[in-house]
């Protein structure tokens, strides 16, 4: 029998999940912000796919500045809370950023998209690297930190479900009741989130010294564990991103089965179901190999989407829920790895920089999930696709053969050049 040679986790149940709470909220904007806006912009507005994926992909640049420099301030900000303290600024700038970029009126153009969107990501900084960064300092133990992280990202797929499902608990497949129905639920579940994981998840009283940023992007830079976690994660972010953006049109244009949901909850849900089970293989074979497998089976899954036509409706479902049994695992395994890499660093001698290399991370989804974008719709655009199109060719392989071919990529990263950062498995007898 073999078992990890790690130290048991020192929260309890409670607060492990007072600390997800925000998860669910704040996974609400994903779906919304992926699948049902840029179509509404580009569409119903009259503003373009092409232009429509150009802005949201410049918004996401700024990210490159807003991130490290949120995740540097997180370290920097003096106090016990100081995690706490800076969510709590980026809440109401969210909420009220997400009133002009998911209502707009008539008559908008790109530059409401643009503004609101930025302002909106910046909110959403505010909250999210410093959310991380606590769940790699609540609790110092490896397994520790994957219970923490699969509490958030576990109720952040419920979050993600619920997202999903809004069509059809409102009764309204229209984009701009779905994005009207997101704002309402993000106005009131976020703070309530907050206030909650604010109550129940403890923030270290004492921290190490802040490490000056002068000497810490060299020792970032030769860091072998963050280049291979940040390569990787960008490669199958930037997978997962582009049939998130071509969904809607792939169900109803190659499917020829317009508003069927089921796929899409199938997918978050096979994800939710799944979590416990990557959970333990983290901990019996090592995040990283984990991580890997899960990779590789969406992509071996996922190559088959090209192959679907009108009709094949079941057989997409299949194979969304099929891949979505990797979610769980991309959504925890790289936070707690990373957590791992922060913790290593610092006993290092790098100091405390936990919400810096956060903000890498975060940096590495948003400009993932921006190039998607613009890489999806660009594609498309290139090919002189529009919506509404009899010969579908190019969207099925803008939709299924791109992101095989990023997901072989982050697979072969993880699996070669990550290397482990958890104490290694050690024999025992039974």
């Amino acid at each position: 029998m073999t078992h990890a040679a790690q130290p048991a986790a020192q929260l309890g149940l409670w607060r492990v999940l007072a600390y997800g709470v925000p998860g669910l909220p704040l996974a609400l904007m994903g779906i919304p912000l992926y699948v049902y806006l840029p179509p509404f912009y580009a569409n119903e507005l009259g503003l373009g796919l092409a232009a429509v994926g150009l802005a949201l992909m410049l918004t996401r640049f700024w990210d490159v500045i807003t991130d490290p420099l949120v995740g540097f301030l997180s370290d920097r900000i003096p106090g016990r809370h100081r995690r706490k303290l800076l969510m709590a600024t980026g809440i109401p700038l969210l909420v009220a950023s997400l009133w002009f970029l998911l209502r707009p009126g008539e008559g908008v153009g790109l530059w409401h998209l643009y503004l609101w969107g930025l302002a909106a990501f910046l909110g959403w900084t505010l909250i999210q690297i410093p959310y991380t960064s606590l769940g790699a300092e609540a609790d110092p133990t490896p397994h520790g930190r994957t219970r923490l992280a699969a509490s958030r990202e576990g109720l952040a797929l419920v979050g993600t479900v619920l997202a999903a499902s809004l069509p059809v608990l409102l009764g309204s497949e229209a984009p701009a009741d779905v994005l009207k129905a997101v704002f309402w639920l993000m106005a009131v579940l976020l703070p309530l989130g907050f206030l909650v994981m604010g109550l129940g998840t403890p923030e270290p009283a004492t921290h190490r010294p802040v490490a000056d940023w002068r000497h810490g992007w060299p020792l970032i830079r030769h860091n072998r564990h963050l280049r291979g976690l940040l390569g990787g994660y960008f490669l199958n972010n930037l997978a997962n991103g582009i049939p998130a953006a071509l969904f809607l049109m792939f169900v109803a244009d190659r499917l020829d089965a317009e508003n069927w949901l089921g796929p899409l909850l199938l997918y978050f849900a096979a994800g939710i179901a799944a979590l416990p089970a990557w959970t333990w293989a983290a901990r019996r074979i090592g995040k990283r190999r984990a991580w890997g497998l899960s990779i590789l089976l969406a992509a071996v899954s996922f190559a088959f989407a090209p192959l679907l036509g009108p009709g094949d409706a079941v057989w997409f479902a299949v194979i969304c829920a099929v891949s979505g049994l990797s979610l769980g695992a991309n959504m925890v395994l790289p936070a707690s790895i990373q957590a791992d890499i922060a913790g290593m660093d610092s006993d290092a001698g790098g100091g405390d920089r936990a919400g810096l290399f956060f903000g890498l991370l975060g940096l590495a989804t948003k400009l993932a999930l921006a190039v998607a974008v613009g890489l999806g719709f660009g594609v498309l655009s290139a090919a002189g696709f529009e919506a509404g199109d009899a010969d579908t060719t190019a969207l099925a392989l803008a939709y299924g053969a791109l992101p095989v071919a990023f997901k072989l990529a982050a697979a072969w990263l993880v699996l070669s050049i990550l290397t482990d950062t958890e104490p290694p498995p050690r024999e025992a007898m039974p």
